[in-house]
């Protein structure tokens, strides 16, 4: 949380536009697929029966859930070696383009801050050059740092509904999105009550985004 303040000081914003808040893995960056080709390299897989990774990554000669106490070894494994390899989302660059006329845009995502400059780069060589925040925890505070930046019209993108709470609780005047690239991810998980929307794709999300806006 700390580290992602000390990043929002050289935010450079246009303070007279709305701003998108995006997250990137699920919205912008295909994360759970890539996930699943890294893990059965590995001897493992994911079974996703909640919308949750912790609990569902799964030894495969046992069927035995992998131990939390290497989880989060597993993850940063995981962008060590396929964070230049997640394919961007369909649509989201010539959608973003679209809405970079008349929005700033900034990428929010919740990855080790060791990897955020590869990611960065990324999506600098996929077309999506737009400031990027990495971040741990909830967003809402984050949100709200960025709130204190600006008068105008906040809308957030991300899949997760806890993230969706954080920030209708620090920044309720926000317009809050939700969605998910991946099919069985998005078949599994229920609306979240703390956002207004829940988009099918890019193109959903730019309507959205364009009538409320321009209040329609």
């Amino acid at each position: 949380m700390k580290f992602a303040l000390e990043q929002l000081k050289s935010l450079s914003l246009s303070g007279s536009r709305p701003i998108i808040i995006s997250d990137a893995d699920e919205v912008i960056l295909h994360f759970s697929e890539i996930l699943s080709e890294y893990l059965l390299k590995n001897g493992m897989y994911v079974n996703f029966t909640s919308y949750a990774l912790e609990g569902n990554i799964k030894y495969s000669d046992t069927d035995e859930p992998v131990d939390s106490a290497l989880f989060r070894e597993l993850i940063d494994d995981y962008f060590e070696n396929y964070v230049e390899k997640q394919p961007l989302v369909k649509g989201v660059a010539e959608h973003l383009e679209n809405l970079s006329a008349f929005c700033d845009i900034v990428i929010l995502t919740n990855i080790p801050h060791n990897f955020a400059d590869r990611r960065r780069k990324k999506l600098i060589e996929a077309g999506l050059d737009y400031p990027l925040i990495s971040s741990s925890g909830p967003k809402g505070p984050v949100m709200k740092a960025i709130r204190r930046l600006t008068p105008e019209k906040l809308i957030f993108i991300d899949d997760i509904s806890h993230h969706h709470k954080s920030v209708a609780k620090f920044v309720p005047d926000s317009l809050r999105i939700q969605y998910i690239a991946n099919g069985h991810l998005d078949s599994i998980e229920k609306k979240s009550k703390y956002c207004h929307h829940r988009c099918r794709d890019w193109s959903h999300i730019e309507q959205v985004i364009r009538e409320y806006i321009q209040g329609l």
